[in-house]
């Protein structure tokens, strides 16, 4: 008779634990409840998209994923929707993070609207969008992270993981620490807002010069392209300019020891000319003269008249007078 109501407990504690399980059971698995329509998406990345994940329109689970498969470099994956739900023949199916462990869902967004999409059709990979790559985002912020000295981060971290972990003592550490940092901003608020100021300048300078740097890229292009195209001639050229430096250098070198002689007569001709400087001003001021005169000489015909009115030659110290004198009609 004892046994009697021991059996009822365990009964009713099999009955309620049963009743549980199913309820965790659909909870997880969310049976679906009518008849369904399979689709197609190919995605550049799936990661994270398994058998079962959630597919959702306007956040409403209506369908889930029944296959992720590898086909041609991308992933297949097969989803199915409730029969009275439609979607959008341009719909966008994209893969978004449904909770913070990492679990993903497809999201059904509709395009312009339009006619449904045909049960069995594929979405193509224009219109799939992959999920938030969290790794690439952070790798991002790598060029930071490495100017950031990690005491100073610790520092502040500490307190403020404290402050989460309940310890209240550090929250006037944590809110000095704010302070600071925010004392050194405004101390730097002059500096920050000439910067946005320049920035914004320099901005306004390229816009209104917009033209002339399409025109500078336009250029650029047009050069690079030109060269690209005579890189024979331009490598020809190279070679050629190589030769020449070649050859000055021999000529240099057989030229070397004349070089230096003519340069050091060049100098002596030069501090002679110094010298006589003055003679050589009285010549160059009579020149113009000596001109004159010779082309009046030469007026009378293609020949000249010279008429020696004054010459004397000394012969053993004794002078020969070989003058004109008044015999001669130009020298009276």
């Amino acid at each position: 008779m004892r046994l009697a109501p021991t059996l009822a407990k365990f009964g009713l504690f099999a009955v309620i634990s049963l009743f549980c399980g199913v309820v965790v059971v659909n909870t997880i698995n969310r049976p679906e409840n009518g008849d369904t329509h399979t689709y197609h998406a190919v995605f550049t990345d799936a990661s994270g998209v398994l058998t079962g994940s959630e597919v959702r329109i306007a956040g409403v689970r209506v369908g889930k994923v029944t296959d992720v498969v590898l086909h041609d470099g991308r992933a297949r994956v097969s989803f199915s929707v409730l029969a009275d739900q439609e979607v959008p023949r341009d719909a966008v199916v994209s893969v978004r993070y449904a909770d913070l462990l990492g679990n993903r869902y497809l999201a059904v967004e509709p395009g312009g609207g339009g006619a449904a999409l045909p049960p069995g059709a594929t979405i193509p990979a224009e219109r799939t969008r992959p999920a938030l790559d969290l790794t690439a985002l952070l790798n991002g912020f790598k060029p930071l992270f490495e100017v950031i000295d990690p005491n100073e981060v610790n520092a502040l971290a500490n307190p403020l993981i404290a402050v989460f972990q309940g310890n209240s003592a550090t929250v006037g550490d944590l809110l000095h620490r704010i302070v600071a940092l925010t004392a050194a901003l405004t101390e730097r608020d002059q500096v920050i807002a000439d910067t946005l100021a320049n920035l914004n300048e320099v901005l306004d300078t390229v816009n209104g010069h917009q033209a002339e740097l399409q025109a500078l890229v336009a250029g650029l292009g047009e050069l690079a392209a030109t060269a690209a195209d005579q890189q024979q001639v331009i490598a020809q050229s190279v070679d050629n300019g190589a030769a020449l430096a070649g050859s000055l250098s021999d000529l240099l070198t057989e030229l070397g020891p004349g070089l230096s002689e003519d340069i050091t007569n060049v100098g002596d001709v030069s501090a002679a000319l110094a010298a006589n400087q003055q003679h050589l001003e009285q010549t160059v001021a009579d020149f113009p003269n000596f001109v004159r005169a010779l082309n009046r000489a030469g007026q009378y015909g293609s020949w000249m008249n010279v008429y020696i009115c004054n010459l004397s030659i000394h012969v053993a110290g004794d002078p020969i007078d070989l003058n004109g004198g008044p015999h001669s009609e130009v020298c009276r």
